[in-house]
């Protein structure tokens, strides 16, 4: 699976969208959907094919991980959910792009890359939230955990 790391992440229009941005960046960067298109028309698309309201809302955002995963297969894309430790994040993010939920944070980013300076990189639509921006350190990460990481295995 490849994915352009340096995909611009425009900031979040709503505040309950950060699952969608989220998304809309994963198909973005991989080459799977949406990249010729005006980046609202394409977060609105994801927001449609994800569940509004159903599986993400203005009053509770993103409903469940399953609703990530669940949109991600629409696209033909394979992800898996695993709560995971600094170590086990930095390791996916070396090799495969996905989600990251802080739980603390109760915010999801994209995953961008492991960072050569032992930072996570994240594709974050609103930086400066709860001082994370465009990467995650190990103490940012264990003062907002437990934190779920989607990833994208392959393609269906």
């Amino acid at each position: 699976m490849t994915w352009d790391p340096d995909w611009f992440m425009p900031g979040q229009a709503y505040n309950w969208t950060c699952s969608v941005c989220s998304v809309t960046w994963l198909v973005q960067s991989t080459d799977t959907a949406y990249q010729e298109a005006d980046i609202y028309e394409a977060r609105y698309a994801v927001g449609e094919r994800m569940g509004h309201p159903s599986c993400v809302n203005a009053t509770y955002g993103c409903m469940s991980d399953q609703c990530v995963i669940d949109v991600l297969a629409s696209y033909g894309l394979v992800a898996r959910q695993a709560y995971v430790t600094f170590d086990q994040a930095y390791a996916i993010a070396r090799t495969n792009t996905g989600t990251i939920n802080p739980q603390g944070q109760y915010h999801f980013m994209a995953l961008r890359a492991a960072n050569l300076d032992g930072t996570i990189g994240v594709a974050n639509s609103a930086q400066g939230y709860m001082g994370v921006y465009d990467s995650l350190s190990r103490s940012q990460f264990n003062a907002l955990g437990p934190v779920s990481v989607i990833y994208v295995e392959s393609r269906a």
